[in-house]
């Protein structure tokens, strides 16, 4: 599996955005970043297993570059650690939803990031292990 984060893994859709965030999915957080996410049973239209959202709300972090960085770094842990949480969803014929938003008040550095995308995905895949 190729380590990209392409468009159509991107959750682009208001309809699946309005979806994730009205209540009764399942939500995490190890700080900096809290999850957000959604199961559902996969159909043959759908492209990939899992589509993110990643937000870094203006209130938390004011400076643009703050905000653009950590978006940055979240992709980029993501992209690099995602190949078992993918095999375990083709596994089970399932598709997730998946939103990373920060929760932190300051930037934080690459590796804090990286293990808190690691903890939430290890954490989400034994979730969809349980399912």
């Amino acid at each position: 599996m190729a380590e990209t984060f392409t468009k159509a893994e991107r959750l682009c859709s208001q309809k699946l955005i309005d979806q994730l965030f009205a209540g009764g999915n399942a939500t995490m957080a190890a700080f900096p970043l809290r999850v957000i996410y959604r199961l559902s049973d996969r159909t043959e239209s759908d492209a990939v297993p899992v589509s993110v959202l990643i937000s870094v709300p203006k209130k938390r972090l004011r400076l643009a570059v703050d905000r653009n960085r950590m978006k940055r770094q979240v992709r980029e842990a993501y992209r690099r650690h995602k190949q078992s949480l993918w095999e375990r969803l083709e596994a089970s014929g399932k598709r997730m939803e998946m939103a990373f938003i920060c929760i932190s008040d300051e930037p934080c550095e690459s590796s804090r990031v990286t293990g808190s995308v690691l903890k939430i995905l290890r954490r989400v895949e034994e979730a969809v292990a349980v399912s």
